[in-house]
């Protein structure tokens, strides 16, 4: 099985959330009109840190999305297969229709990405695009990124050309599917 990844250069990303932004209207996560600050579902966030002392400060900002685990601890806590690894890409899907609303796969995701749509009653998550990956297109995400902060592909040709660039995968964040890179 080839994995598809996404890479994050963190030299890059400014932070400026144009990658959640497009997500929220591709898989229309948003009710515009209702929808309060901190209430709105998301596939995707920008965390940041800062180091250094005054005056010489440094902000870093990274995307943190599903990771498409090797094993994900997701598909092990779904009893009833809602959750699966497509065995082509790696990419980890949620069947919303098989979903009973458990959310076990919540409480057992480590890096909390799993939504939950209480109207619906299912589990829902960034599926890094998997509609428009089937058809040749790269993730919306990747595709509207400002800063060229994120690209797409096939993990290992991803790990050649962060080799290629001079750019060292940042191991602590990179232990599963989604790669960060920094000079």
């Amino acid at each position: 099985m080839k994995q598809l990844s996404i890479m994050v250069d963190l030299d890059r990303c400014i932070g400026c959330k144009t990658c959640i932004v497009a997500c929220r209207n591709h898989y229309g996560l948003v009710d515009h009109e209702k929808s309060m600050p901190g209430t709105m579902s998301h596939y995707l966030r920008v965390e940041s840190e800062c180091t250094g002392s005054y005056p010489d400060l440094k902000e870093d900002y990274w995307v943190v999305m599903c990771q498409h685990c090797k094993k994900p601890p997701c598909i092990r806590a779904c009893e009833n297969g809602a959750i699966t690894k497509d065995v082509q890409t790696g990419i980890v899907l949620i069947d919303k229709k098989k979903c009973v609303g458990a959310k076990k796969c919540i409480e057992k995701c480590p890096y909390d990405v799993i939504q939950f749509d209480a109207p619906g009653k299912f589990a829902h998550k960034c599926s890094m695009c998997y509609d428009r990956v089937i058809h040749g297109l790269e993730p919306v995400c990747v595709e509207v990124c400002l800063a060229d902060a994120l690209s797409f592909g096939e993990k290992e040709i991803l790990l050649m050309q962060a080799d290629a660039a001079g750019k060292k995968v940042v191991k602590k964040k990179s232990t599963q599917s989604i790669l960060y890179v920094k000079s």
